[in-house]
């Protein structure tokens, strides 16, 4: 950056040193302070900090000492070119430009009536003028240019110039203008001044007859505002995401047909609060799975969880069914704890490779509600992250724990107060949350769009729209039957069915368990008792309730002699079942049914004796052998004969042993 003393920045105002130094040490003209060998200071003037009419001149004169041409100014008849007509002002500007007329023709007239005095008249005339338009900036300077431009039909000179006529018309020239927005329109987000100067140095390099002209810093500024759209700098600075949250269209939800129940958001949100756990003394974060009715605002359904599941969302979803009945529909995101193949089915997450097997009904199939997902990767359209901010804004906050969505957000005391134990435990947060839902969040203001519904309360919104549609409701112990778990097709095998829980494989099974097995079918059970199954074929039919056999789980090394006495009693009973089963079978068959296998393919053999012929072509072709062969008798048929008396004696015989 050029810097220019307060003699050159003087000469070149044309004012005296004094006046520089005034306004340098008022800071009406930005400087930097230097001090020389006697310690006295100095001001080095910025060329930047003039107006670009003495930054011109400026350079004009250092390209005359380096003996180049001056830049070519402008002739007056050009600026005449291409006058404006009056329809092409603004409404703004058109009543400037009248008032102007108004004045100046005024200020003719009031000049004729006193010929001999018009320097004495003129002075008169703007103290007139400043008493009957006290916001104008009126002087005889000002009056004469404005005549000028009047004179020459130079319209766009009755109105005010700044951001006016000339707006738009660049002294940029293409290339250093490109190169600053290379420069400027980074995802490093640079300020202007650094890419301005970088831009100077550019053009000292590259565009060395540029520099003397070299536009100012507000120049760029205001081509900023101008030039580059400002959904363009918020896409190349600050990324594409936040060129989508600031600068795209929004979709407006209209909420007219939309009644209570029809539609239950769900969606998984950590609490910014730091918490004791009870059981092992660590400290962690819980999360909160939860159902909105998208109708009223409501929290229907909630649960505390260490960890998001399949099993919290169906907590979460029989609390909420339990309160307020049973919901049309649910919408759920693209979450594992969401789209499990006995909720609600996987959704988007279904793949063409997947095979094609017969699925068990789903709970939300049971319950008759349609299930809806969010399109992959588009985080706006879940309204209940609106919830969740107020949860952060009016909940977590209220605790010693809180720790901040960001570690910006992280208060700075929070090491200390971990240290001092003075955060709260997960049963504080769990209490605290059933009612802070209820009995606060619920009652506060309904914050939507209708109308109608101005200053009643979320809750009251859901009590009275439910009126209109009525409420799905089911009986506790259908809804227990409806909300249970259930496993894919599964063949039955010899530890009967089985249900996999953290991993481990669960055995169910009955005295009757031998008699199906190889039988596909799958198994419904509820995860907080898992004493009992229940068994429902491909057809959804319900076929038994099987026990637990956790006699059969006993660990690989062990010395417990009961624990393999169970076991093996349990093997002893079922070998017991299948050979009574087995003898049930032949005790009621008389003694001429019990053949063994050989009587029975002997009889087969004789009673087929006479559908055994070979019959001889006319055709025969005789083979003979090189030398004279022995002799052999030649066996007949006839020769072979089954005596069947002997074969019925045997039987009997065989009876009687």
């Amino acid at each position: 950056m050029d810097y220019i003393t307060v003699k050159t920045a003087a000469e070149l105002k044309g004012c005296s040193i004094q006046y520089i130094k005034k306004i340098c040490k008022e800071g009406k003209l930005q400087c930097n302070i230097e001090f020389n060998d006697k310690n006295r200071p100095r001001y080095m003037i910025p060329v930047t900090a003039l107006p670009e009419s003495l930054q011109t001149k400026y350079y004009t004169q250092l390209r005359g000492k380096a003996g180049a041409e001056p830049v070519k100014t402008a002739l007056k008849q050009d600026k005449k070119a291409g006058l404006r007509s009056f329809e092409s002002f603004s409404q703004e500007e058109r009543e400037q430009i009248t008032l102007w007329k108004s004045i100046l023709d005024d200020w003719q007239s009031y000049r004729n009536e006193y010929p001999g005095r018009k320097a004495e008249v003129d002075k008169l005339y703007i103290s007139k003028c400043k008493l009957e338009h006290p916001d104008m900036d009126i002087s005889l300077g000002i009056l004469y240019s404005k005549y000028a431009a009047l004179k020459d039909n130079r319209l766009e000179g009755l109105v005010d110039n700044r951001g006016g006529w000339n707006k738009g018309k660049s002294k940029i020239a293409p290339e250093l203008w490109d190169q600053f927005c290379y420069l400027y329109l980074s995802e490093n987000k640079p300020t202007v001044s650094r890419c301005y100067s970088l831009t100077l140095e550019c053009a000292k390099e590259y565009y060395p007859d540029m520099v003397a002209s070299f536009p100012s810093e507000r120049s760029f500024r205001r081509h900023i505002e101008t030039d580059i759209p400002l959904a363009v700098r918020i896409y190349m600075r600050d990324g594409d995401k936040a060129m989508k949250d600031k600068c795209l269209p929004y979709i407006s939800r209209m909420y007219d047909k939309l009644h209570a129940n029809d539609v239950w958001i769900a969606d998984n949100h950590t609490f910014d609060i730091q918490s004791y756990d009870e059981d092992n003394g660590m400290i962690h974060r819980l999360y909160l799975t939860a159902f909105l009715d998208a109708k009223s605002g409501v929290l229907v359904g909630w649960n505390v969880t260490d960890s998001p599941s399949s099993q919290s969302t169906l907590i979460a979803l029989r609390h909420g069914i339990k309160r307020f009945g049973i919901p049309k529909s649910v919408y759920f995101d693209n979450g594992r704890e969401f789209l499990v193949h006995d909720i609600g089915g996987k959704g988007h997450r279904t793949r063409k490779s997947d095979p094609e097997k017969t699925e068990p009904p789903t709970i939300l199939q049971r319950l008759g509600i349609d299930m809806h997902n969010a399109i992959v990767r588009n985080a706006k359209a879940k309204p209940i992250e609106r919830t969740f901010s107020t949860v952060t804004m009016q909940f977590a906050r209220m605790f010693e724990g809180y720790c901040g969505g960001t570690i910006l957000q992280r208060p700075e005391s929070l090491k200390r107060r971990i240290k001092e134990g003075k955060i709260p435990c997960d049963f504080e947060i769990r209490e605290f949350i059933e009612n802070w839902i209820d009995y606060d969040f619920n009652v506060q203001e309904y914050g939507g769009s209708e109308a109608q519904y101005k200053g009643m309360s979320r809750i009251d919104v859901w009590n009275k729209d439910i009126k209109a549609v009525g409420i799905r409701k089911a009986a506790e112990s259908d809804l227990n039957l409806m909300l249970m778990r259930s496993t894919r097709m599964q063949k039955i095998k010899r530890n009967g069915v089985f249900v996999e829980v953290a991993g481990e494989k669960l055995w169910y099974m009955d005295d009757a368990t031998y008699k199906h097995l190889g039988e596909e079918v799958y198994v419904r059970y509820d995860p907080a008792d898992l004493r009992s199954v229940r068994i429902y074929d491909a057809q959804d039919r319900y076929l038994w309730t099987w026990a637990c056999a956790d006699k059969l789980l006993i660990e690989y090394i062990t010395d417990s002699k009961d624990e393999i006495a169970d076991a093996m009693a349990l093997q002893r009973r079922t070998q017991k079942f299948i050979k009574a089963e087995a003898k049930a079978i032949t005790d009621g068959m008389s003694n001429a049914q019990k053949l063994d296998l050989y009587a029975a393919a002997a009889l087969k053999a004789a009673n087929c004796k006479e559908k055994f012929k070979i019959v001889m072509p006319n055709n025969i072709v005789v083979v003979r052998a090189d030398e004279e062969s022995e002799q052999l008798p030649i066996a007949s048929g006839e020769d072979v004969i089954i005596d069947l008396a002997k074969i019925n004696r045997n039987i009997e015989k065989r009876k009687e042993e």
